[in-house]
């Protein structure tokens, strides 16, 4: 049994309940109270403390602490994947100064995904898992490879396959034809942007010219005509702190040309200690400064995910879903865990031009010990965090940061605490 209490001065506590997720109102007695509960406290000894509670609120109090909780894990649905990234194209036409994918070659070969290659892909993938949410276009730079892009989703069409279809781009590319894509797949869109300056500077075109202005034009081409893009992301590094771009100014300024569509906002993850972000004590302080404009503010990246976590009251044991939650496909046809795992023997699960039934075996195989030790829960220092059932951190991060694929750092560890922490004490007034 557990908890967190979170002072917010005359509005007394949130108290938050890390195994069950579930978040009320206090004060400090109601701290104290709980402490001696977690201790082991009976109804007589709470009485005799002066507590004023009865069998059934002292039952109540137990079941949000989560006593008798035990946090196995689900069982797999292994007939469903929920992401399968095609990693179509193994080149770029940008070098973006952060990219830890060597831009875009993953230390391999520059080449694109053959034709052949991606409709053999899907063939054995959807013989391995027959449901897949999404397929997902990744390079590299996709629309590089546009017509396999096109290829695969006239696949996915073809045979009725109830599978959403998009793509993550730098928004170097947009014309009718991508219009047309849009419109007859249904096919999502997720540009990756910055700030004119930062995007000039650290998301150059291949030579070094600028980007900014040819993605922007991009942009609004696509949503002239469509609802597309219907997401950005946003990459959020050391030069972006040293250059006075605190998280809520970056949003604010991002917002300002590509207005209020959804944005995934991430700290940087590099192998180049240049663009690590070394404080984040401006992520909290942001969450402050945004509070004062609602909308601004809950759809801040880093808020709504707390929000969304909170309201859905899931508690996820996961770093992340690497393996399990998606599986990639790079442009030679082999499978790894994820796209940030390309080309690391390790973390490849086979070739798509092995029989279906040793694939299938082996990816089962690869992705239930994924599954089974990618557990926070269970993981050194996590396992006594408050967090652990919310927060989530990519392994291959964790390994680029720690050195240790199922540990996460010190400072983001410290800056997601801070974050989850002022967004709930921020919503006190709303928790009955």
């Amino acid at each position: 049994m557990r908890f967190h209490s979170i002072d917010a001065g005359e509005a007394g506590y949130a108290i938050y309940f890390p195994d069950t997720m579930k978040i009320v109102r206090g004060n400090k007695n109601t701290v104290d109270m709980l402490e001696m509960i977690v201790g082991g406290a009976t109804l007589d000894d709470l009485v005799k403390e002066g507590f004023s509670v009865d069998e059934n609120a002292l039952k109540a109090y137990k079941e949000m602490l989560g006593d008798g909780i035990k946090h196995n894990l689900p069982e797999r649905d292994k007939n469903c994947l929920p992401e399968l990234v095609m990693h179509v194209s193994n080149d770029c036409n940008m070098r973006c100064l952060y990219c830890y994918g060597q831009g875009g070659c993953y230390n391999m070969k520059r080449e694109l995904m053959a034709e052949e290659t991606v409709i053999e892909a899907l063939e054995k993938m959807y013989a391995v898992y027959p449901k897949i949410e999404l397929i997902n276009f990744f390079g590299g730079e996709p629309t590089m490879n546009f017509d396999v892009i096109k290829a695969a989703c006239k696949y996915v069409k073809a045979h009725k396959k109830d599978t959403v279809v998009g793509m993550v781009t730098n928004g170097t590319f947009a014309n009718e034809e991508l219009v047309e894509l849009i419109k007859e797949y249904d096919f999502r869109v997720t540009f990756s942007v910055d700030v004119q300056p930062m995007q000039d500077t650290l998301r150059p075109l291949l030579g070094g010219k600028p980007s900014y202005d040819i993605v922007l034009k991009n942009y609004r081409y696509l949503r002239e005509r469509t609802e597309e893009p219907s997401t950005i992301e946003v990459t959020y590094t050391e030069e972006h702190r040293v250059n006075g771009y605190t998280p809520a100014k970056l949003i604010k300024e991002i917002r300002k040309d590509f207005g209020d569509v959804y944005m995934v906002f991430n700290p940087v993850s590099t192998c180049n200690p240049k663009y690590k972000i070394s404080d984040f004590k401006d992520f909290g302080e942001s969450v402050d400064e945004l509070k004062e404009d609602k909308l601004l503010y809950e759809t801040t990246p880093f808020v709504n995910a707390v929000l969304m976590g909170i309201a859905k009251a899931k508690p996820d044991y996961h770093f992340c879903g690497s393996g399990f939650g998606k599986t990639a496909v790079s442009a030679a046809g082999d499978i790894y865990a994820c796209q940030a795992f390309l080309g690391m023997d390790a973390f490849k699960f086979g070739s798509v031009k092995e029989p279906i039934d040793v694939l299938k075996a082996r990816v089962w195989a690869k992705s239930d010990e994924l599954y089974k030790h990618n557990k926070a829960i269970e993981e050194g220092k996590c396992k006594d965090c408050y967090l652990n059932t919310y927060c989530h951190r990519c392994i291959s991060s964790n390994k680029m940061s720690t050195g240790n694929y199922y540990e996460s750092p010190d400072d983001l560890c410290n800056m997601q605490k801070d974050v989850f922490d002022r967004v709930i004490r921020n919503r006190l007034s709303e928790i009955s």
